[in-house]
């Protein structure tokens, strides 16, 4: 395989200088239909808004890649704390989650805080973050990778090394952290719907008889209140609206946003996923006042979507049913029209969820302390 000129190698791992050299080393081989999160059209995407150091990592064997592994670098200043150590042991430990209490005293020393600056691997998406394997990947390819990512945290004089989200069957990765004396806790679980063949009927039909008639009578109630939701594509028309109600959202969850930093993102993902990027919009005679994003996923012979942004006008949005029919069950309409197999539903509010007919799994924050050196917790690496 011929490689770009700047792709560097050491140790049987090379290293990309940035998500768009991916291509070239034959990282598509590696990534699945579940895998959208780490393609190298969104990890450009996730360049262009980490606010940090990304790192991009492949283990080749007979000079195929055999496995992959993408890391950030994390401080206090960068925004996506629910990906950050600190930020999710914090909040497991106030919420008494089991064996948080115990790794933030004896890992963290008390001070969640105490974890950073850290090397996030496997991706800083929300829910199954891991190394990506061809069928022949063996153990000793993982090792090298997270010998290479380890590596590097201690170069740069990292404090820990945490991937935030391990699917607990992931079994490989698991087996691989746990040996090397990595800690973990919950951190999230993590939802997906296999689309029923006979679509959003079939999908009414397998509810109770008290749940089939409230999602009725909450359809009916936009429907009464001129709210229509269709799934469309992802326009530069749309971005200013969409970049108000998706600031709205972080907002309320204490993120810091701005209308126009959320419109200049949503401006880029149009440009770089094309057709591969929908959302489902609701207005309201005319005027939008809610929306969910959808990226579509193919990959040897599948097609799943992801439900991934979203924004609302809350004061529009009153006490209107609006989340599941813009998140959920319109998507869940439009995907089946389409012929899609499973629709993935991420992260939180995992009962709700369930009673929707989802599957969900365990997932786990892994966190390796390391050896105290001279830090500082806002410098980016070199």
């Amino acid at each position: 395989m011929s490689l770009p000129h700047d792709v560097q190698s050491r140790d049987g791992v090379l290293a990309a200088p940035d998500a768009a050299a991916l291509v070239g080393m034959g990282w598509n081989d590696l990534a699945g239909v579940e895998d959208f999160f780490q393609t190298p059209r969104w990890l450009a995407v996730q360049e262009r808004n980490s606010g940090t150091t990304m790192d991009f990592l492949v283990r080749q064997r007979d000079g195929e890649p055999v496995a992959g592994l993408v890391a950030a670098w994390a401080t206090d200043s960068v925004p996506w704390l629910l990906a950050r150590p600190d930020a999710m042991l914090t909040r497991a430990a106030e919420e008494d989650v089991p064996e948080a209490v115990s790794i933030l005293a004896e890992v963290a020393e008390g001070d969640a805080s105490s974890l950073l600056p850290s090397l996030v691997c496997g991706g800083r998406h929300l829910g199954r973050t891991r190394m990506l394997t061809t069928p022949g990947a063996r153990p000793g390819d993982l090792a090298a990778l997270l010998d290479h990512a380890e590596g590097l945290a201690d170069e740069r004089k990292a404090a820990s090394v945490c991937f935030p989200h391990v699917d607990v069957r992931d079994l490989s990765l698991v087996e691989l952290l746990e040996s090397r004396g990595y800690r973990s806790h919950t951190s999230a679980h993590y939802a997906w719907l296999p689309i029923p063949p006979g679509g959003w009927e079939e999908f009414l039909a397998g509810m109770s008889k008290h749940r089939r008639r409230r999602v009725r009578l909450e359809r009916r109630a936009l429907a009464d209140a001129g709210v229509e939701v269709t799934v469309e594509p992802l326009t530069q028309e749309l971005v200013p609206r969409l970049g108000e109600l998706d600031s709205n959202l972080l907002k309320k969850y204490g993120n810091p946003a701005s209308p126009e930093h959320s419109a200049g993102l949503l401006s880029w993902i149009a440009d770089v996923m094309g057709d591969d990027v929908m959302v489902s919009v609701a207005r309201q005679n005319g005027v939008v006042i809610g929306f969910g994003m959808v990226l579509r996923s193919r990959a040897r012979g599948e097609e799943h979507w992801f439900g991934h942004r979203a924004g609302f006008d809350y004061e529009a949005q009153g006490k209107l049913p609006l989340y599941y029919d813009v998140l959920y069950y319109r998507v869940l309409e439009a995907a089946a029209e389409a012929g899609v197999s499973v629709l993935h539903a991420g992260i939180g509010s995992v009962e709700a969820k369930l009673a929707r007919g989802c599957q969900a799994s365990e997932e786990r924050s892994y966190v390796l302390r390391l050896p105290r050196k001279d830090r500082d917790r806002r410098t980016a690496p070199r």
